[in-house]
């Protein structure tokens, strides 16, 4: 933290901080494998990016980047999760944890949020600390037994998941909201585009409404730290046959592939 490495129980901030008075800074959360930080230069751009829009202070990029890698080196069992905070007043801390590997590429359910994203909110398309709307919208799909919640923004149309990216397939093209529609554009939902491209799928980014994920054949959620993940149900249904389909399958091995992974998931190694 602020350039020194201390135990986690003294990284604290004073009340005083605009990150902890307004949630003003910006943050970055990484996938480690064995041991590694997984797409560093994407995700230290996308955070130089941020901070730019907000007037938020970074360290230098090879301080940071010398963090990250030894966070990572840190992390037991070499599998898990790594997040840099930057807030508005200059304080930064780079922490890390461990993950349960299943988690990867899981099969998950979700649910339709009853609230909206607005599409021209002073932060849309950021990545802030400001991130008490998606906590909350995780709750809420975990009080209705779901693993993910989804957004319509204030257009109607679907716009992302609490802590992932939409994807639908339907006659092998794959649909995906655009950034336009108020998304933070994933590192590793840009993976997934390029990889269904390179399966000759066409894809389009766009507007996504309700109506084309209850028809789908098959849909996925992506993420930096969990990967591709089928998405198998939603709002108590199943989402195409409901298991996951061979499109989501390839998408997601060429996603491992790309980021050095050998294995993409549980639910998505073909058997």
């Amino acid at each position: 933290m602020d350039g020194r490495w201390i135990a986690a129980v003294e990284a604290t901030l004073p009340v005083t901080d605009p990150a902890v008075q307004f949630g003003f800074g910006v943050f970055e959360t990484l996938a480690v494998r064995g041991g590694r930080a997984l797409e560093r230069g994407e995700h230290l751009a996308r955070l130089a990016a941020c901070a730019a829009r907000l007037a938020v202070p970074l360290p230098e990029a090879r301080d940071l980047e010398e963090a990250l890698d030894r966070a990572a080196a840190g992390v037991p069992g070499g599998f898990g999760w790594l997040r840099v905070i930057a807030s508005r007043s200059g304080r930064c801390a780079v922490f890390s944890g461990a993950m349960d590997p299943e988690e990867e590429g899981k099969k998950v359910t979700a649910v339709l949020l009853p609230w909206r994203r607005g599409v021209e909110e002073a932060f849309s398309g950021l990545k802030t600390l400001n991130y008490g709307a998606n906590v909350f919208g995780l709750e809420e799909a975990a009080r209705r037994g779901a693993e993910e919640g989804l957004w319509r923004n204030t257009r109607g149309h679907l716009a992302e998941g609490c802590s992932s990216n939409l994807f639908v397939v339907r006659h092998r093209s794959v649909f995906t909201p655009a950034p336009r529609d108020g998304i933070l554009p994933g590192i590793v939902r840009g993976m997934a585009i390029e990889a269904a491209r390179r399966l000759g799928l066409a894809v389009h980014e766009g507007k996504v409404r309700l109506p084309r994920l209850l028809v789908a054949d098959e849909a996925f959620l992506t993420s930096s730290t969990r990967g591709v993940r089928p998405l198998v149900g939603f709002e108590g249904r199943p989402v195409g046959s409901g298991s996951p389909g061979p499109v989501t399958r390839a998408i997601a091995r060429d996603v491992a592939r790309v980021r050095g992974i050998a294995r993409p998931g549980p639910d998505v190694v073909q058997r």
